[in-house]
């Protein structure tokens, strides 16, 4: 298997991560990172079935003690929302996982999750774009997102990975802006102060604590879909505004 299939490629260099329009995405710095490939698309339905099928809700060794304990103490076998015809199509991102699952799931492909830092600079780039796709304010043709936060479905479903073109990144990664959220490796922090060096930055805690959610989802409105907006919840999430994509750092 072609691990960098359908991935791009993120050169090393800086990039300005944060902004001044939330206090926890401030300061706004620049930021090093090497370089790494990440996902074109969420993982979809289609992927994280192999997971399922090669048993990796029976493998310990794809999870954290911690994960593993998670899933045996609830017996699961698969994501929450596997069996909702809303939300299981091939092609539409995978939802309903635990960040413990969405960290299994890299594991099992030897890629990992991105950092916080990873994540922006994908969707952002080192041009400092307000958007994935740029300045241009967020339409419905850019993105699945709910205007004031309120769905126009009361039994809403998710859109397939690649029904927004205009909303990809200069480089072609897409779905970075709602339709599902993304995890990413970091746990949770109130700021940046925290960053003294900028170099590949990755804020640790506690596995246990609660991990940086990016990208919005269509529950979010679109002051969620900037490419520097933050979230966070519990490792224990397993909601339909959750989903991910994974990143392969070169060496």
């Amino acid at each position: 298997m072609n691990k960098l299939k359908d991935m791009v490629y993120i050169e090393s260099g800086p990039f300005i991560m944060g902004s001044n329009e939330s206090p926890n995405e401030q300061p706004c710095h620049t930021v090093e990172l090497v370089a790494f490939y990440i996902d074109r698309y969420p993982i979809t339905n289609r992927a994280y079935r192999r997971f399922i099928e090669d048993g990796g809700y029976h493998t310990p060794g794809y999870w954290s003690a911690a994960g593993w304990n998670f899933i045996q103490k609830r017996s699961l076998q698969f994501p929450l929302y596997w069996l909702d015809d809303n939300w299981n199509a091939d092609d539409q991102p995978v939802t309903g996982v635990s960040w413990w699952e969405a960290s299994a799931y890299a594991k099992y492909l030897d890629k990992e999750l991105p950092t916080e830092a990873q994540w922006e600079k994908s969707a952002r780039g080192t041009d400092g774009r307000r958007y994935p796709w740029g300045s241009d304010e967020p339409t419905v043709q850019h993105a699945l997102y709910a205007i004031d936060c309120d769905p126009t479905e009361l039994h809403r479903r998710s859109a397939l990975v690649y029904a927004f073109p205009l909303g990809a990144t200069p480089k072609g990664g897409m779905d970075f802006a709602g339709n599902v959220g993304e995890w990413c490796q970091d746990n949770a922090s109130s700021n940046y102060i925290w960053d003294l060096t900028c170099l590949d930055p990755r804020y640790w805690t506690e596995e246990i604590d609660d991990h940086i959610l990016r990208g919005g989802s269509g529950l979010h409105n679109e002051d969620y879909l900037r490419c520097s907006s933050r979230d966070y919840y519990p490792p224990t999430l397993r909601d339909n505004i959750v989903g991910f994509r994974c990143v392969i750092n070169e060496k």
